[in-house]
């Protein structure tokens, strides 16, 4: 199976046609990504059995250990799988991961039929996510030579390419952050081809490298990252070299001060023995040596506790350092890449216009994913964002859903926080994040319809009224009241 085998894997299971399945993708929530799914309490006749008639698949690990769920997709080198659980007095929830095919001893899928019944029902309980981080050493990166002798690193992945002139560790955090952005774009919006375009990035690990190709390019950008339609390429940059070897050199001298400390615990006992037995020699009781040796082991144990706590803040504040010098460049790549998704797998019929207004304001949702360890959660809302949009609500005159609905590339150009297009920008997330996390239109048959092609034509207001299924007036009421809720 090719790596896009998944692809039609999952679609097929469902028993459409391409066309079908582009309009489903939209509302299916097939999640192909580690993704923490929550679900409603089983109905009261499910308490016996927590899943009810659900007829689940299951995976078999060469561990011994077994995994139940969906099989949603497969490639050459893993099993997207969806399992599915219900601990004792909680919810059920699915966690969505990609099972290493190496690890996988045998697989127990559904009949067709039974698959895209259980598919279906596991979609409609699609609503918040975590989206969890691939592991940086199982990043595959070759090293290739260009002209000049310089080196570069190369990664090929199902869903893109990566060339990167930055250091092997910051690259592969580089992969490792991309591929993350991408299993969500997968849970949101979900790709409509089967024969996607290539997609390439190509990462800087200069600053000044950067824009140099910017120029050469013949941009004029503040933007640590952009997407070129034309070329099929994100280009991204940042000083991503010089803030990894600074981290590298926290990092050693961390881990030389470890191992210092683990020396001197060792041979601790000998120095205590020294003493001891000088202490012997002076002339002090048995009694008096114990009581000193305690003492000087207590002293010891809080001195090497305090030199283990002050070391681990230490390499702390480095990596925050570090994570805050390139957030701008992540930031800026994680909106980017939204607009190459949509572009090349989510909408790569070109006689679709998405909707600007939604293709901004989703891109802005990845943008603002707010991680925790190494995970990345989507519903969170951005804080600088939410404040800024509630208080141009709460002016005089704060800007209408209807001048947005329709308006076009000329007021979303310019910086993302430049003045102009800045209340645009601000209404568009808002509006893309409530849509998608607090009404669920993302996930239906109503935003299915809106982001058909057969219905693109019309009055921008009156589709937008279609998919909410209000009159855009009290749909604004409502949704300005919801927004300038203090959170």
């Amino acid at each position: 199976m090719t790596e896009w085998g998944f692809l039609k894997s999952a679609n097929s299971a469902r028993g459409a046609a391409l066309g079908r399945r582009c309009r489903l993708a939209i509302f299916s929530g097939l999640v192909s990504a580690a993704v923490l799914v929550a679900v409603p309490p089983a109905p009261a006749q499910e308490v016996d059995n927590p899943l009810g008639r659900w007829k689940l698949e299951n995976v078999a690990l060469h561990d011994g250990s077994q995994i139940r769920g969906l099989i949603q997709g497969e490639t050459d080198s893993e099993i997207d799988f969806a399992q599915i659980l219900q601990p004792a007095g909680k919810s059920m929830y699915a966690v969505v991961r990609g099972i290493p095919r190496d690890r996988v001893r045998s697989l127990d899928r559904l009949p067709e039929s039974e698959h895209a019944e259980l598919a279906a029902r596991f979609a409609a309980f699609r609503n918040r996510t975590l989206i969890e981080a691939g592991r940086l050493e199982e990043v595959k990166l070759r090293p290739i030579q260009v002209e000049g002798g310089q080196r570069i690193l190369q990664y090929d992945g199902p869903w893109f390419s990566l060339t990167s002139t930055a250091d092997d560790a910051q690259t592969r955090r580089a992969v490792v952050r991309i591929e993350q952005l991408f299993r969500g774009y997968r849970t949101l919006l979900p790709p409509c081809t089967e024969e996607p375009q290539s997609l390439a990035v190509r990462l800087d690990g200069s600053l000044d490298r950067y824009q140099a190709r910017v120029r050469q390019l013949g941009l004029a950008l503040d933007n640590a990252a952009f997407y070129a339609p034309r070329e099929r390429t994100i280009y991204a940059g940042s000083e991503l070299n010089r803030i990894g070897q600074r981290l590298a050199d926290v990092q050693a001298r961390s881990q030389t001060v470890q191992e210092e400390l683990a020396r001197l615990d060792r041979e601790l006992p000998k120095v205590l023995t020294k003493i001891a037995a000088e202490l012997k020699t002076a002339g002090y009781s048995d009694d008096e040596i114990a009581a000193e040796l305690r003492q000087r082991k207590a002293a010891w144990k809080k001195q090497h506790e305090s030199s283990l706590a002050a070391n681990r803040e230490s390499l702390r504040l480095a990596e925050a350092k570090s994570r805050e010098a390139t957030s701008s460049m992540y930031r800026s790549l994680a909106h980017e890449a939204f607009h190459a998704w949509v572009d090349l797998f989510a909408f790569p019929d070109k006689r679709t216009r998405f909707p600007r207004w939604l293709n901004e304001g989703l891109a802005q949702v990845f943008e603002a994913g707010e991680l925790d360890g190494d995970s990345l959660r989507l519903d969170a809302l951005d804080p600088v964002r939410h404040v800024a949009l509630r208080d141009d609500l709460r002016t005089d005159h704060p800007l209408p859903l209807s001048e947005m609905l329709r308006a076009g590339e000329h007021e979303f150009l310019g910086p993302h926080d430049a003045t102009a297009p800045r209340r645009h920008y601000l209404h568009a997330w808002g509006l893309a994040h409530y849509l998608t996390f607090e009404q669920n239109l993302l996930g239906s048959d109503r935003m299915a319809e809106y982001l058909n092609p057969a219905t693109e034509a019309g009055d921008p207001v009156q589709r937008f009224e279609r998919l909410v299924g209000q009159p855009l007036a009290k749909f604004e009421a409502q949704w300005q009241q919801a927004m300038q809720v203090d959170r």
